[in-house]
């Protein structure tokens, strides 16, 4: 995203958790977060965990930056770091990569063009991914599950056809997603929801609860209201709420 002047800003605007790892490089001014009632100014550089709870961010000045946003199952490939260490919150890229990040952000501010900027950071994310990729075919298979049946899959039903333990998915997926595999697939049902929620408006958030695998609309409200801070009719109505596609 590029704007072309301090007049050209970014407004406010509500972001829902959406079971992602992103890595994003400013060469512009760093957007505000707002969270837990807090404003901060984003580091320059650096990657966002997957969100339990909804944030806000506001441009700050010219916007210039770079976002890559992993699949569930990717992210942990491309660092050592464990992601529960950063679970709901932005964490400094030097932490992840050391000072290789902070040149890339120097030479980002020094190119002319878009095509210029993906291709120095596609180089450097798969300088990365050949140095810390893992081989766990397993839990990568666990997430896509989860992820295409949209949440609607039972832990158990995953670990019989992934043939993992219950004990050894949960430790896997704290480890490289940050969180349980429970929390990923009440997450990935709620998105599910988010973007059939429009094709509902003439049908009840009871037919829709059922429909995108809850068991009743008390359960559905609760969850959205958990993970978005709205509930289904204020996000019905609220302007500037983004979620991610599954």
């Amino acid at each position: 995203m590029e704007s072309e002047s301090d007049e050209d800003v970014y407004p406010k605007s509500q972001i829902l958790p959406d079971g992602i790892v992103e890595f994003a490089f400013h060469y512009g001014h760093p957007f505000y977060t707002y969270q837990n009632n807090t404003k901060q100014l984003q580091p320059d550089h650096f990657a966002v965990s997957m969100m339990r709870k909804y944030v806000e961010i506001e441009s700050s000045g010219e916007t210039g930056f770079v976002s890559v946003r992993c699949y569930p199952w990717g992210a942990y490939h491309f660092f050592d770091v464990p992601i529960r260490n950063f679970l709901d919150q932005t964490i400094d890229a030097r932490e992840l990569w050391g000072n290789e990040s902070s040149m890339i952000v120097q030479k980002l501010k020094a190119l002319d063009s878009i095509d210029e900027r993906f291709k120095l950071i596609e180089q450097f994310l798969l300088e990365r991914l050949n140095e810390y990729r893992k081989n766990d075919n397993p839990l990568d298979d666990a997430v896509r599950l989860i992820r295409n049946s949209k949440g609607q899959l039972t832990i158990e039903e995953v670990c019989d056809t992934t043939n993992i333990s219950k004990k050894q998915l949960e430790r896997k997926f704290l480890a490289s997603l940050g969180t349980t595999p429970k929390v990923f697939a009440r997450i990935t049902r709620f998105l599910n929801i988010c973007q059939h929620m429009e094709s509902y408006r003439e049908q009840t958030l009871t037919q829709l609860a059922l429909d995108c695998g809850y068991y009743d609309q008390a359960h559905f409200v609760k969850d959205f209201k958990e993970f978005s801070g709205l509930t289904p009719t204020e996000f019905q109505a609220k302007e500037r709420v983004y979620h991610s596609d599954l």
